[in-house]
């Protein structure tokens, strides 16, 4: 049996997924996250990949057969370029995992070398997407004939990816591409601030202007709404306090610089569920630009992935499409992995055990 590991190294979270197989087969696996701000502690980012190293439930270092890399931290802004964020990032990887053999997913769709992705930094720069909707349009599970929508929601943010006849019909390849043609959308569930989504909300029947200062993000509105759990929350408050609904209402009656003295936690209510409204209705019309340009036939699958599911949930009602979960879709997966990291593993275990 061979165990292959995937790890996805994000600005905020690091994700990894075990994967073991046996004649061809997913025969195991194990995932988890580590919120870790690589921005605040890049040094620290080796103890968490230490960590995975030694992995005990998967087998130690000797029976790991290779490493699948894809990250998305080299946009930190303690690195100058993407380049050198990829570079530094992959000397860490290196460091770690020295005597296990390394492969960097890249944009291009396919693995390299570490070498290779030196010359050639900018290819494995905020490939994981693209890791994601390959496995998908890979997997035996998956019915290839339908056209499926992939929307992967996250913390940060929602990625919105095409798939039909075993192909991922993008437009776009970077960031900015991907930005430009609406398959990705920086709105997420977690670390969204406020004012991303709104500029202004409704108070006694009058509009009111939004204040422009980091005092609230989307955990707080989510929190509040009992659509995630305390411990769901896993980043960062704005302002270093709790987590309980108290906190989160301190928070967000701060958008329009009140309290809840003042505002009243109904009224602190009625403003998260109007935020919750805008940013479904962000991720509805990143759909709808993609669903413009659509030659293939009309979707009626959104297959939904990360902490945001929640919300897919209601864009696929309100698309009338039927809602599946990834973790249906690609063989060994179950809930709580990360896509990104599993499914790395899966598309390296499939090229290494075919190979």
């Amino acid at each position: 049996m061979s165990v292959f590991m995937g790890l996805d190294i994000g600005g905020a979270n690091t994700k990894v997924c075990w994967v073991e197989m046996q004649n061809g087969r997913v025969v195991r696996a194990e995932g988890e996250s580590v919120y870790h701000e690589v921005w605040r502690d890049p040094e620290g980012l080796q103890g968490v990949l230490e960590t995975f190293k030694y992995n005990r439930e998967m087998g130690d270092d000797q029976t790991l057969q290779g490493v699948a890399l894809t990250m998305t931290a080299e946009l930190c802004d303690i690195f100058k370029s993407k380049s050198e964020g990829v570079r530094a990032i992959l000397d860490l990887v290196e460091q770690v995992f020295r005597d296990i053999p390394l492969y960097v997913w890249t944009t291009r769709g396919v693995f390299v070398s570490p070498s290779q992705t030196r010359e050639k930094p900018l290819d494995a720069a905020a490939a994981n997407w693209l890791a994601s909707a390959t496995a998908l349009a890979r997997s035996p599970l998956v019915n290839h004939d339908e056209a499926a929508f992939l929307v992967d929601m996250g913390s940060t943010t929602t990625d919105i990816l095409p798939l039909f006849q075993g192909e991922v019909v993008v437009k776009g390849r970077t960031d900015l591409e991907r930005l430009l043609y609406g398959e990705l959308v920086y709105t997420g569930v977690l670390r969204t601030q406020v004012q991303a989504i709104v500029d202004y909300v409704h108070i006694k029947g009058l509009p009111c202007k939004v204040t422009s200062e980091y005092f609230s993000i989307t955990a707080d509105v989510y929190r509040l709404l009992n659509l995630i759990r305390e411990e769901d929350y896993d980043v960062a408050t704005p302002d270093g306090a709790g987590r309980d609904i108290a906190a989160c209402v301190q928070r967000l009656a701060r958008v329009v610089a009140s309290d809840p003295e003042e505002f009243g936690q109904n009224g602190v209510y009625a403003l998260a569920r109007f935020i919750q409204e805008k940013q479904l209705q962000q991720v509805l019309d990143a759909v709808w630009q993609l669903l413009s340009r659509l030659e293939q036939p009309w979707p009626k699958r959104l297959i939904m992935a990360s902490q945001g599911s929640f919300l897919l949930r209601e864009v696929a009602r309100r698309l009338e499409w039927e809602a599946i979960p990834w973790w249906e879709c690609i063989p060994g997966a179950k809930e709580g992995y990360a896509l990104t990291a599993y499914a790395v593993a899966w598309l390296l275990a499939g090229q290494l055990e075919v190979n």
